[in-house]
């Protein structure tokens, strides 16, 4: 019973470092559209200042 408990902490414990990654990438994901979408905003304003 001791061996079970323990596989079921070690799960627990890599299901959380999945689920802690998972979130880090996200938010680096959500990083680069911000930037991208600054970068189209920047180009939007440029070309309407030309005009």
């Amino acid at each position: 019973m001791k061996t079970a408990s323990k596989e079921l902490q070690k799960l627990r414990s890599m299901a959380e470092t999945s689920l802690n990654k998972t979130a880090e990438l996200q938010q680096v994901l959500a990083q680069i559209e911000a930037t991208l979408s600054r970068a189209e905003l920047q180009k939007v304003i440029e070309k309407t200042n030309k005009s």
